[in-house]
C-alpha cells in the first residue's frame, strides 16, 4: 500500500468513449479492454459528458428502441459523479454506498485522470489488512520472543500502526 488510491489510479490508462460511438463500440470496447464502465467524451473538447457502464447496456438491451447503431449517449448516465486526486478511500467508499455506483471517473477540473471501480477500493482494503495483519504478526512474533529471552510480560513495543488493536490482541489472547 504505497501512497493514494486515487492518485495511483490515475496514472493507469484510462479508456474513454466518444459521444459518437455507438451501442456496438461500446459493447466492443468495454469487452475489448476488460472493464465495466466507460467515460463518455465530447469530442470537441474532450469535457466528460456521461459513463457507460455493462449494467446501462444490460438494462436497454431489452427495449424495444434497442440497435446496435443508436449513439453512446441513448443510455449513459448524464448525472455523473466524479472524485478528485484528494479524495480518500473511506470517502470512495461513502460515494459507492450511498450514491450505489461501482465506477467514479477521477478528474482535475474537467479533465478526466482515470476510474475508481468499487474493486480498486475492495482490493486497497485488503491490501491494508494484509499489511497491518503483516505487522500485528511481527509485533506478537517479537513481544513472545521478548518474553522468552527476558522472562518478563513488559517489553518497550516497536511503533505499530493501529496500537489499540494490538493491546486488544495481546489481552484476549493472554500472553
Amino acid at each position: 500500500m504505497v501512497g493514494n488510491l486515487v492518485t495511483k489510479l490515475s496514472k493507469r490508462e484510462c479508456f474513454t468513449l466518444s459521444e459518437f460511438d455507438t451501442l456496438k463500440t461500446t459493447s466492443e470496447k468495454l469487452q475489448k479492454y476488460n472493464v465495466g464502465a466507460m467515460p463518455v467524451l465530447n469530442k470537441q473538447n474532450n469535457d466528460i459528458i456521461g459513463i457507460v457502464s455493462e449494467r446501462d447496456l444490460a438494462r436497454f438491451i431489452f427495449k424495444d428502441e434497442f440497435k446496435n447503431d443508436l449513439p453512446v449517449t441513448k443510455i449513459m448516465t448524464k448525472q455523473i459523479i466524479t472524485c478528485n486526486l484528494n479524495t480518500s478511500v473511506t470517502e470512495l467508499m461513502e460515494i459507492i454506498t450511498h450514491n450505489k455506483i461501482r465506477h467514479i471517473p477521477i478528474v482535475d477540473g474537467k479533465e478526466i485522470l482515470g476510474i475508481v471501480s468499487v474493486g480498486d477500493v475492495v482490493n486497497h482494503i485488503i491490501e491494508q489488512y494484509r499489511d497491518e495483519n503483516k505487522h500485528l504478526r511481527d509485533y506478537i512474533k517479537l513481544w513472545k520472543f521478548n518474553k522468552v529471552i527476558n522472562n518478563k510480560h513488559t517489553i518497550h513495543p516497536p511503533k505499530v500502526k493501529r496500537g489499540i488493536i494490538i493491546l486488544q490482541i495481546i489481552k484476549f489472547v493472554n500472553l
